[in-house]
């Protein structure tokens, strides 16, 4: 009996993936669905991973497209919205204290990802092969690198970030802060 749970433990634990496999992984996805009214219209959330850019397209209802891109490597803390001309949008503090555009555009892309993406991604969230675990794995990145001011690198190890109740390696977090009434990043 104890064989067969180790052997079940260790095949079970064999597709799912780590947060550092998920960092350094590049994928597409797309997820689609059928909307509001009475199911006539359908929403699409496309997602790129390609190194360090994730690239998020929304399309809403045929003609309500947008679109996010979020270097989860670099510093200063921002988002990219791509509606109609590419608008940055940069953290200024943490959403909990200070509502300005970055926290508007991160409640938007939350919500997307959400609602249009891991309610509906066909697979496991714990396998990366499969759309929900591709979704998962940008949702992570992106919760990270927009809640928590994780700046990501590439060759560190990122499996704390999926472990729970464990907390950010010391350092690990972006070491400036940024003026509210500039903007302006102090290193």
């Amino acid at each position: 009996m104890l064989k067969f749970n180790i052997i079940a433990l260790a095949f079970s634990s064999a597709f799912a993936f780590n947060a550092t496999e998920c960092f350094d992984s590049s994928y597409e996805v797309e997820v689609t669905h059928k909307s509001f009214p009475f199911g006539l219209l359908t929403k699409t959330l496309g997602i790129s991973k390609k190194g360090c850019e994730v690239t998020l397209s929304h399309n809403q209802w045929k003609y309500l497209n947008r679109k996010w891109v979020v270097d989860i490597c670099r510093d200063p803390i921002h988002i990219k919205s791509a509606d109609n001309s590419v608008e940055v949008f940069r953290k200024v503090g943490s959403c909990k204290t200070v509502k300005n555009p970055f926290c508007n555009q991160l409640t938007k892309l939350k919500k997307v990802i959400e609602d249009d993406g891991l309610i509906f991604a066909e697979g496991s969230k714990s396998e990366l092969d499969s759309d929900h675990g591709k979704v998962y794995c940008s949702y992570i990145l992106m919760q990270e690198y927009l809640s928590k001011s994780v700046v990501f690198n590439k060759g560190e190890n990122y499996d704390y970030l999926l472990k729970k109740g464990s907390a950010v390696p010391e350092g690990t977090d972006s070491q400036f802060t940024v003026d509210p009434s500039s903007g302006k990043a102090n290193f």
